[in-house]
């Protein structure tokens, strides 16, 4: 079973109806979910080429500055094109940037109608097409999907409109929202559906963050693991590109560095699994990351090596500003993070509302209230003054649940501000 897809039929369902448009806008906007990992900062984006019915070819966007999905399927059609219709994720780009405008390349395969489910944000492109392809002949329907199309690119939405990094926190816990016993214990506490759902979000985002705790506690590799990643995308993982994301680790005082550098300045790697290089990477970003205070780096740590530090002033409190390690990484390249815990980092987060989307695997178990606990002291009097998630979707992971929402409703907000054609 493919939970990946039964995902984008749930965000795409409210949009949808039992004509074939939505049916194929749905397929369109699955496979442009099998070519993430290395499109950021560019949308994910799939199309199909029909004729008669029949699906003639199919396209995604698989690499930034490469092929867009809709080039790669009319050169899959090659002249089956002719009289044919396109259906895409998002709007057909209209201008000229490191591809030609897919708008020339659908005139000129003679396309007859395109079916698009969101406009893009990008105000070089948001809503162009339509009169273009228009005075060729080109039939145009669209916005068919806008919410679903936002939120299945909600990264690159939020860095079109807010122009900020985006930050997805993402816990698995118990129904009484604990993540691990007293003793630390937390394994497993989700089943390997969701397992499967936290390696996806690790191939979907540029860099995954974790605190110091969480690596001297559980070591992780913090990579994506193809037969983890098969327990949610089904067999269509095959078409998945794996890439590993940036490893970031939020280390105040960097004594993972001073901890495993030896005098003769080269790290010891193997005494940790974050200090082994993945192959399969984005080679424009470092490959490890650590943030922590300014004065407390070991010198002689460098980009050269694939390893970054970066250096924060500290707040009033002693801690780390999370909004001054969001443009820290940024400025790295880096467009999106999955914070993945453990509890003191996501204290931290939500304290400082320094996350874009929440999502929260539940599993359904109790801890009891000894286990350690996510949520700080808010400090809250009444009910009302609670933060709240927007556009939450519920979504169920094998024998677990899934909650997903945004701290604010930037995807509503964004769909406004498209401009009027």
């Amino acid at each position: 079973m493919s939970y990946l897809r039964a995902l984008v039929g749930t965000v795409c369902g409210p949009e949808s109806d039992e004509g074939r448009d939505s049916s194929l806008l749905q397929e369109a906007c699955y496979a442009g979910l099998l070519g993430v990992g290395y499109t950021s900062p560019n949308p994910i984006v799939g199309a199909l080429v029909v004729k008669d019915g029949e699906v003639i070819a199919r396209g995604v966007h698989r690499v930034c500055g490469q092929e867009h999905a809709e080039a790669e399927a009319l050169s899959r059609a090659k002249d089956r094109a002719k009289g044919a219709d396109l259906y895409v994720g998002l709007e057909p780009c209209c201008h000229h940037g490191k591809q030609p405008p897919c708008a020339d390349a659908i005139i000129a395969a003679g396309i007859s109608r395109v079916i698009y489910a969101g406009d893009d944000p990008d105000p070089r492109t948001c809503r162009r097409a339509r009169p273009l392809l228009n005075d060729a002949g080109v039939e145009v329907d669209g916005p068919m999907m806008p919410h679903a199309m936002a939120r299945l690119n909600d990264a690159y939405y939020h860095r079109k409109t807010c122009g900020e990094l985006f930050v997805t926190l993402k816990l698995a816990m118990s129904l009484d929202g604990r993540l691990a016993l007293a003793s630390g214990d937390s394994q497993w506490l989700t089943g390997k559906t969701a397992l499967g759902y936290a390696h996806f979000l690790r191939q979907s985002h540029d860099a995954v963050m974790v605190g110091v705790g969480t690596v001297r506690t559980d070591n992780p590799h913090l990579t994506v693991r193809k037969a983890m990643l098969r327990e949610f995308a089904g067999p269509d993982v095959d078409y998945i590109r794996l890439r590993h994301p940036v490893r970031v680790v939020l280390d105040p005082q960097f004594s993972l560095l001073r901890d495993f550098k030896p005098p003769d300045g080269e790290l010891d790697r193997p005494a940790l699994n974050i200090f082994d290089p993945p192959e399969q990477r984005r080679r424009e970003y470092p490959w490890l990351v650590f943030a922590g205070t300014e004065g407390k780096s070991p010198s002689g740590t460098t980009a050269d090596d694939g390893i970054e530090a970066i250096e924060m002033p500290c707040d009033s409190t002693g801690g780390i500003e999370l909004a001054l390690v969001w443009e820290k990484l940024a400025q790295l390249g880096i467009h999106s993070v999955l914070v993945e815990g453990g509890v003191r980092l996501a204290q931290q987060l939500l304290a400082q509302r320094a996350f874009v989307r929440f999502d929260a695997i539940v599993a359904p178990l109790l801890l009891g209230g000894d286990a350690r606990a996510f949520a700080p002291d808010l400090g809250l009097k009444q009910v009302d003054e609670s933060p709240r998630l927007h556009d939450v979707l519920n979504f169920p992971l094998g024998r677990d649940t899934l909650i997903s929402g945004y701290a604010s409703d930037f995807i509503d907000e964004a769909l406004r501000r498209m401009p009027n054609q």
